[in-house]
């Protein structure tokens, strides 16, 4: 029986296009699916907090700073968990709350986070404390995409029950926190002191 070009072409299409709708299934459900994990660092009164809640504000995941929270609590329970009474009990349960942030994080989607284990590290750092090594394990293991600091500004710098570092003290906790990341290979991006919406906008473009 004869069969036009046309037949033959038609019938090698129905073959073909089975197997490349599977091909392409399989480079879907094959590909790692992308975690990006973003780091709002730097010294306490930098602007943090208002930044993150503007992030939220905007639909994005946001993983907030936990410190001031167990500060108020240690200080109200009357106990030592306190960065200025026993730093490696304090740095323990902030380290594992922010493990736990790390973890926490949505897949496909953009993870704000308002410190990090590392921060954490910058202060151990300041006080001569050396981490123990499953903290030093995590730094290695636990990586982030992109790292914003968010520089020491005078003009809005403030003190509270929670918050009693100097601006003196913000500036040299700056340095530790600097210091922290470089020693993880990571690279600071530097965020201007601008209007808070400029500061969102500034990071934003540059993920």
């Amino acid at each position: 029986m004869w069969i036009s070009s046309e037949k033959v072409v038609q019938i090698l299409v129905d073959k073909i296009e089975p197997l490349e709708v599977h091909l392409k299934f399989y480079e879907d459900i094959s590909s790692p699916l992308k975690t990006p994990r973003i780091v709002l660092g730097g010294a306490p009164a930098t602007g943090k907090t208002t930044v993150s809640q503007l992030l939220e504000g905007l639909g994005h995941t946001v993983f907030h700073e936990q410190a001031r929270e167990i500060i108020s609590n240690s200080l109200e329970n009357g106990t030592d968990i306190l960065p200025w009474k026993d730093l490696m009990a304090f740095t323990q349960v902030v380290w594992d709350l922010r493990n736990e942030q790390y973890d926490s994080a949505l897949l496909e989607t953009k993870n704000f986070y308002d410190r990090t284990i590392l921060d954490s590290y910058a202060y151990l750092i300041k006080g001569n404390v050396e981490p123990t090594e499953s903290w030093t394990r995590d730094m290695k293991n636990r990586r982030f995409d992109k790292v914003f600091l968010l520089p020491v500004w005078p003009e809005i710098h403030a003190l509270d029950s929670e918050r009693m570092e100097t601006l003196e003290d913000c500036v040299e906790v700056e340095k530790f926190i600097i210091e922290a990341y470089e020693e993880m290979d990571y690279e600071l991006i530097i965020v201007p002191k601008i209007p808070v919406k400029d500061r969102v906008a500034f990071i934003l473009e540059r993920l």
